[in-house]
């Protein structure tokens, strides 16, 4: 009697056990019935819907954007930095002709057009598209003032302008263009913020997958990457004056005890589970040994950051270096890609 009470014993702390590993969920990467409804939508897309959303995306990447070209050309022959300021300097008459015959607004202006059709349609069918409808509207004002002073640029230096004037307006062009360019962070932050807000919506439903398909390893270790992925966007994207409210210290401390908790959950991994999901243990290791220290030093920054010490960001933002954000963790590469997600960009 005393053996069966015994069995029964342990077979309920064992399940209990289980069940504990289990349901320790972070509140990071736990998802809601919305944002499932909301995944499934991005799934449903068509290839050309997909191709758009990439389009829209490419918006928001200044070595991607269709004005790249024609600004990293400009400002090698029309600026010069002179102590922490940019300034206009006096191009060569060979500066000027390369720009104008080279780098045409035409075509630019052109493709832009083609673009904002494209846009414009996906906002008007696609409801994911909708959620980029206000910062894409602000996106196309700033690209078309661009346009147009690109456009005076481009005739006043065509018509031989600068020669009558020795420059004057061509100063004048170029703070004012520079004024159009430096207002394009506001909307780059809004559709930067829309962007990772997908971005967080497929990490989630990936670790969601990962978790109900017993992958515990990987679904331990890419928790932790989204974690850090989620306490650097804080950083990156909160303003100086804010950094010291109480709302954001209230949602560094949510994270850091995901953080705490993820890492914890990694390290009680058995190697066996690790080499079953075709994983490198010796990467999976590396990996959250410095994940620990990480916790540490976040700690250590938020409780500086309580105190208004405002040297505590080098502690708060995590694993700057490349050597443990880059790790691929399975030793198929096809599994490496797919995992692409929890990497920084």
């Amino acid at each position: 009697m005393k053996k069966i009470f015994l069995l029964i014993f342990t077979i309920i702390l064992i399940l209990s056990c289980n069940n504990g590993y289990n349901s320790k969920e972070t509140r990071s990467d736990k998802m809601t019935e919305k944002e499932k409804e909301e995944f499934e939508k991005i799934q449903n897309m068509s290839p050309n819907e997909v191709k758009t959303l990439g389009l829209l995306k490419a918006i928001n990447n200044p070595f991607e954007n269709i004005f790249f070209e024609y600004e990293q050309r400009y400002d090698m022959y029309f600026r010069i930095k002179r102590g922490e300021k940019e300034e206009f300097f006096i191009p060569s008459e060979k500066n000027i002709r390369e720009l104008v015959e080279k780098y045409p607004v035409t075509p630019i202006e052109k493709e832009y057009f083609e673009k904002k059709e494209t846009l414009k349609e996906a906002i008007q069918k696609n409801s994911v598209f909708k959620e980029f409808s206000a910062p894409v509207n602000e996106y196309f004002e700033y690209a078309e003032k661009k346009i147009s002073k690109m456009k005076e640029i481009e005739n006043y230096y065509k018509s031989d302008e600068y020669k009558k004037d020795n420059f004057q307006k061509g100063k004048i062009l170029d703070r004012e263009y520079e004024e159009i360019r430096m207002s394009y962070s506001s909307y780059n932050n809004n559709i930067k913020s829309k962007f990772q807000n997908l971005d967080s919506l497929a990490a989630k439903y990936s670790l969601n997958d990962l978790k109900n398909s017993g992958q515990t390893a990987a679904y331990n270790i890419y928790r932790i990457k989204f974690i850090i992925s989620l306490i650097d966007e804080k950083f990156y994207n909160i303003d100086l004056e804010d950094e010291k409210n109480n709302n954001f210290i209230n949602q560094l401390e949510i994270l850091g005890k995901d953080f705490k908790l993820a890492v914890s959950q990694a390290e009680k991994i058995k190697d066996s589970e690790i080499e079953k999901e075709k994983m490198d243990i010796e990467k999976y290791k590396t990996f959250v040994k410095e994940a620990k220290k990480s916790v540490k030093n976040f700690y250590k920054g938020l409780k500086k950051l309580k105190k208004k010490n405002s040297n505590s960001d080098d502690e708060l933002v995590i694993f700057e270096n490349s050597k443990y954000n880059n790790l691929q963790f399975y030793k198929d590469n096809e599994k490496n890609e797919k995992m692409k997600i929890f990497y920084r960009k």
